[in-house]
């Protein structure tokens, strides 16, 4: 909770093009699984598990950078958007 805290209060200190970079890096980010492909790989299940917790927490920043966007106004994935 701590952690998500200081992400939101981060977030928010960014400009509006810092903020709507910030998101579609994140969401680009999120794109496909490597946790999968390492389990395919046969990598050490702890390191599986260490990257499937970044990939679902990328998931819930790609949420909240999308809910301050929405409070903001910007229009995301709509061409000439902000």
């Amino acid at each position: 909770k701590t952690e998500k805290d200081h992400f939101i209060n981060w977030a928010r200190t960014l400009s509006d093009s810092e903020l709507e970079k910030e998101y579609y890096d994140t969401s680009f980010d999120c794109l496909g699984s490597e946790a999968e492909a390492m389990y395919e790989r046969g990598w050490d299940m702890a390191d599986i598990l260490e990257r499937d917790k970044y990939e679902r927490d990328l998931g819930i920043k790609v949420g909240i950078l999308e809910g301050i966007c929405i409070e903001r106004g910007i229009k995301l994935w709509e061409e000439g958007a902000n």
